[in-house]
């Protein structure tokens, strides 16, 4: 079980169309297929690593941003969790990305996220620097 840093707020990317209120539940629920996780699956990525049976979220607004981008017009949003956040054994930065078993849309922070807005070295960089400065927020120190 993981607690989270006082004030901090939990954003998850996901398919568009959610509203306040909705359920965010994960892909072996809905049966989404086009999943970041089954992308990493069919990359090699093993079970414990990327599970469908899990909602990833994350306390990083731009790094949930950047995932939005890599989903076909995918959505921004943040969510409240009542169940147990697990941390996500493959993010390399503590504290900064958890896995759960639902999530509910607390707001829309950004209907669509176009990934055609930036090149994909500019999307890398956004999510590099967004982890770290999510990173050091969590750890109680200035990003730099």
């Amino acid at each position: 079980m993981t607690t989270l840093p006082p004030g901090a707020r939990l954003f998850h990317r996901g398919v568009p169309g959610l509203r306040p209120g909705a359920l965010v539940l994960p892909p072996v629920v809905t049966g989404v297929e086009r999943t970041l996780t089954g992308t990493a699956q069919a990359l090699g990525a093993s079970p414990e690593h990327a599970r469908g049976d899990r909602v990833y979220v994350t306390i990083g607004r731009d790094v949930a941003r950047v995932y939005a981008a890599f989903k076909p017009d995918g959505s921004l949003y943040e969510v409240h969790t009542d169940g147990v956040l697990e941390a996500d054994p493959d993010c390399t930065v503590p504290g900064v990305s958890f896995a759960c078993t639902a999530a509910v849309v607390v707001r829309v922070v950004d209907p669509v996220v176009l990934f055609r807005d930036r090149p994909f070295d500019a999307w890398v960089r956004m999510l590099n620097r967004a982890t770290e400065a999510a990173g050091a927020l969590v750890g109680g120190r200035q990003a730099g």
